[in-house]
């Protein structure tokens, strides 16, 4: 009787032992899954966020806007605070002229009765050294033409008859370049001839505020 007790005993604690070995090899996780768990969390970490991606490329958009436009209203100040001053040392009063707003010099009205090279849509053609050119005006910088104006200055309207000039502030193949005449009568061509002007702070005042330096 003794020996079965013990041995019923003996039996019912391995089972006990069994149970709890089953136990913890159940709610211990797989190396697999350990594994797989870890590579989610690297993952989340990883990926931005979509606020992060659209705030990155808003900054990427105006960076490269900003880079693009090479002319500004702000850069446009400049230059009218740079004329006012230039003009002093040259002992001249000059005004600023755009479309719709045309300088008189001699009867031709700058830039409205300009023409292209092909004489479209004025009266005399734009001419820069010994050729025609196109040329186009634009208000930030940007051009398919020749020559990009950006600003036009004259002293027309307060210069006697042969000391008058006109100045195109130019971007010609992306480099500033400040043309002026002081062309007073026609010719065969039918052509305004401008040239690059010989006046060196104007030249290097004028670049100074198209790079920005």
């Amino acid at each position: 009787m003794k020996k079965l007790t013990i041995g019923l005993t003996a039996l019912l604690f391995a089972l006990g032992l069994s149970g709890c070995g089953n136990q913890q090899k159940t709610s211990t996780p797989s190396k697999s899954q350990v594994s797989s768990s870890k590579a989610s969390t690297s993952s989340a970490s990883k990926q931005p966020s979509t606020s992060s991606q659209e705030a990155a490329k808003s900054s990427q958009s105006v960076s490269s806007s900003s880079q693009q436009s090479v002319w500004s209203s702000a850069k446009g100040q400049q230059l009218a605070a740079f004329m006012s001053e230039w003009e002093k040392t040259m002992g001249q009063q000059y005004e600023s002229y755009w479309q719709g707003n045309s300088a008189d010099m001699y009867g031709l009205k700058i830039p409205d009765e300009l023409s292209q090279p092909d004489g479209t849509n004025g009266k005399m053609a734009l001419a820069v050294g010994d050729r025609a050119v196109t040329w186009a005006l634009s208000a930030n910088g940007q051009s398919n033409a020749e020559y990009t104006i950006v600003a036009i200055y004259s002293n027309a309207a307060h210069a006697r008859y042969g000391g008058k000039y006109v100045y195109l502030f130019t971007l010609h193949n992306g480099q500033p370049e400040a043309l002026v005449t002081g062309q007073n009568q026609g010719n065969e061509n039918n052509w305004i001839y401008f040239g690059e002007t010989r006046n060196e702070a104007l030249r290097e005042g004028f670049a100074k505020i198209v790079k920005g330096d």
